[in-house]
Parts: C-alpha cells; sequence; structure tokens
C-alpha cells in the first residue's frame, strides 16, 4: 500500500509536466538518503507513456543502457528481444488509466482523491507505483524503501520542473558534452543542477555452471557422437508463479534443436536459474542420455548460452562454437511462441476437440492407451476437471471412482508426476 505522502507528490509531479521539457533519454541524477546514487528518466514526451523511472546504483543505470541499446537493433532471436526488454532495474510511477490498475488499486487511489479533493478526471490520471526487477514481472512496490526511493525522484523531479525550461536545457545541454551526467543536488533546501561522472558499464559475465551426476557424462561421452545442434539458453516468454503471493517470474530454459531434422531436446524449464545452472545442465545431459545421442557439433547463440556449455563439451568432446544464424532453431522458437499466442478461445476450442475425440473411442481403444496418460485422466476425473460427459465416459471405462464394480485393467499404483515443472501462463 502506497503512503498518503507518495501520492501527494505523485500528483504535484503530474502537474509539472516535465515530460514536455525533457526526453527520456536526458537522465539525471540524484543522491538517495542511504548514499546511493539514482537516475532518474523523465517518460512522455511522445505521448504514449507517461512516467517517471529511477534506476539505483550502478547496476541500474547499467539496465537502462541495456534498454536504450535495444532500440534499432536487430536481435537474431525474437526471445533475446523480450528477455532484454525484460532487464530492467527500476522503481517507476506511472499515470494510467483507470481499467489499467487492479481493483486494489483503484480502491486506494480513489480513496487519497476523495479525502484530498484531488481530480481523476481525462486520460493517464491514475498514479501507479511499479517495481521492475530482471527476471520478473513487472509489480507494485511492496518495501518502505522502494517508496522513499520513489519520494525522492518525485520531488527532485518536481523541483526541477520548477526552473526555467531555459535553464534546464543550457544545463543540460553543457554537462552532457562533457560525457557526464546532470546531478540535482540540495543545497540550504533548495535543488542545484551540478554533474557527475557517468557510470561505467558492468563488464558481462558468465557463470560456467557445475555438473553433479559424473556418472551421466561418463555415460554421455561414450554415445556415439551425431548431429549438429543448434542450442540456445534463454527465458521463457510466460511469466510463473507458485502461490498467489509471489511475484510472477520467468523461468529459464535450453532450446536444443538438430539442425537437419529439426528434432526438439525435451528439456523441462527451470525456476530461478541463478540458483539452478547446475541443475539444468544435468537435465540437459540426462535428455541426451534419454535420445541415446551425444552431440557432435553444438552451434551457441550467443556467448551466455556457449560459457553455459563450454564445461560440459570439453568433457564430452563436443565441438562447440557460437553461431548467430540458427535456423532450425529459429523456425522452433517461432513454433513455439505461435503456440504461446493462441488466444484462450482458440485453446479452449482445440482442447474441446481432443476431448470430443476421446469420447468416441471404443473401450478398448481407450483401456489400450499407455498408463502414463490413464494416470493423468485418473487424477482429472477424481478432481472433477474434465467435462461430465468425458469423466462419466473414462470412470466407466477404467472405474477410478470405484463405483462400477471390478475395472477392466490392471493399473499401477504409481502416479506418473512430471519432473521439475511446466510453466504455466497466469490467469
Amino acid at each position: 500500500m502506497a503512503s498518503d505522502s507518495l501520492y501527494r507528490l505523485a500528483f504535484e509531479y503530474k502537474e509539472t509536466k516535465l515530460w514536455n521539457k525533457l526526453r527520456d533519454d536526458e537522465v539525471f541524477a540524484i543522491e538517495l538518503p542511504d548514499g546511493e546514487t539514482g537516475y532518474i528518466s523523465i517518460m512522455g514526451m511522445a505521448g504514449d507513456y507517461i512516467a517517471i523511472g529511477i534506476y539505483i546504483g550502478r547496476k541500474g543505470f547499467n539496465s537502462y543502457r541495456i534498454i536504450a541499446s535495444t532500440y534499432g537493433e536487430d536481435f537474431q532471436s525474437q526471445l533475446l528481444y523480450q528477455e532484454c526488454l525484460l532487464q530492467q532495474e527500476c522503481l517507476q510511477c506511472t499515470f494510467q488509466d483507470k481499467a489499467n490498475l487492479s481493483k486494489e488499486e483503484q480502491t486506494e487511489v480513489k480513496d487519497y482523491a476523495d479525502r484530498n479533493s484531488t481530480s481523476l478526471e481525462g486520460s493517464n490520471a491514475w498514479p501507479q507505483f511499479v517495481k521492475y526487477r530482471a527476471g520478473y514481472c513487472p509489480w507494485v512496490i511492496q518495501t518502505e524503501q522502494d517508496g522513499l526511493y520513489m519520494a525522492e525522484a518525485l520531488k527532485a523531479a518536481t523541483a526541477l520542473a520548477g526552473m526555467s525550461s531555459q535553464e534546464i536545457l543550457s544545463e543540460f545541454d553543457n554537462i552532457s558534452r562533457s560525457g557526464k551526467i546532470p546531478f540535482l543536488e540540495q543545497n540550504g533546501g533548495e535543488y542545484i543542477i551540478n554533474s557527475i561522472e557517468m557510470p561505467e558499464p558492468l563488464p558481462e559475465e558468465y557463470t560456467v555452471p557445475g555438473i553433479n551426476n559424473d556418472i551421466n557424462v561418463a555415460r554421455l561421452k561414450n554415445m556415439g557422437k551425431s548431429g549438429v545442434w543448434e542450442c540456445e539458453l534463454v527465458q521463457y516468454p510466460e511469466p510463473v508463479r507458485n502461490t498467489p503471493d509471489e511475484v510472477p517470474h520467468f523461468p529459464m530454459m535450453f532450446l536444443a534443436v538438430e539442425s537437419n531434422t529439426g528434432f526438439i531436446l525435451p528439456v523441462s524449464p527451470v525456476e530461478y536459474f541463478a540458483g539452478s545452472q547446475d541443475k539444468l545442465l544435468d537435465m540437459i545431459v540426462e535428455a541426451f542420455i534419454m535420445q541415446n545421442i551425444c552431440p557432435k557439433v553444438i552451434h551457441a547463440r550467443d556467448k551466455r548460452s556457449y560459457c553455459f556449455l563450454e564445461g560440459l563439451c570439453k568433457r564430452i568432446r563436443t565441438k562447440l562454437v557460437i553461431e548467430p544464424e540458427l535456423p532450425s532453431l529459429d523456425g522452433a522458437e517461432e513454433d513455439m511462441l505461435e503456440h504461446i499466442d493462441d488466444s484462450e478461445e482458440e485453446s479452449l476450442q482445440d482442447i474441446m476437440k481432443v476431448f470430443d475425440e476421446l469420447v468416441k473411442l471404443s473401450d478398448d481403444e481407450l483401456l489400450g492407451l499407455p498408463d502414463i496418460v490413464t494416470n493423468q485422466f485418473e487424477i482429472l476425473v477424481k478432481k472433477n476437471i474434465l467435462p461430465e460427459q468425458l469423466s462419466e465416459r473414462l470412470d466407466d471405462v477404467f472405474n477410478f471412482t470405484g463405483t462400477k464394480g471390478e475395472t477392466n485393467k490392471t493399473k499401477s499404483n504409481v502416479i506418473s508426476i512430471k519432473p521439475d515443472m511446466t510453466p504455466e501462463p497466469l490467469d
């Protein structure tokens, strides 16, 4: 819940319309109460997105650099492009239409506005406080410290807007020519414009994961080598969460496609990649063993994917090279994105078609289904998830609920559970 003082500062800032004076790339800095430096970007001159963002410290400013560098860049992979856009590390106060806020946010803003005689008329009238974290969905600010950072950004921006347009533009122009950043500094209760050095970019660093299962690596190494595999380590394009209170996050996945056949290596995504790299690499080894294949050559899309595989490839003596142009992998990614982008209605129609076909199967055809399939049906029937007609049809054949007498098929007592996780889109 945002404080009244934060809402007051947001509405005061909105009145200044500072986005008519500054572009989003005219960044300025402030010193925060804990000694950190905050880098502020004013968004809205283009008219489609009105917001003020604050990037905390060198790491935050580096994420601003990454986002700024995406404009006009030709990405080899749509998935890498999407991941890049989600690398921001910042706090934002945005101004939205009411419909873009959650019901809780709407109630909170309306309550403040009613108590303080504040107008919510017009477009982009409703403030929203959002935190961006790499690998996570943008989410409402939840900590007191984040609220304090946002408050300092709004105060400084409002004070800057009080200066004349000519003063702002001339100061910013002179400082930017020197390769520095304007620094808004408090002096005796007033803000003055000085400058600070622009922080150095953070170097790209990739961890080489370890391997926990040496026996599996030895097995893979001794298998016959075949195929050129196109590979990429990339963020799964849909967020997941394990509990309603958890901030939705994006798993990481390893895509590997055999260039000649288009065969996709089945490897599940993993959550919280920073602590799961060894686990994912073990899963990749297991997946190749299951296919009885040791890759002869691996083409990795980028340096991150290369570093991730480097240790394994040395141990199994597989040639590893960086190759940005990967046509078979591109095709697999396009198919996956098309499937994910299917509308909910289309997906529901496809599911209903499958249900209709299942109902039409004979008893013998149903009894001939693999155990892994019937075990899943048993779970769905007992939880009343399936349509009534299909549920009754399956229960009549398999006696899942124990109400039809003796079952026609001897079933395993083991229920198949998928390893790891299967990302599900949020509702």
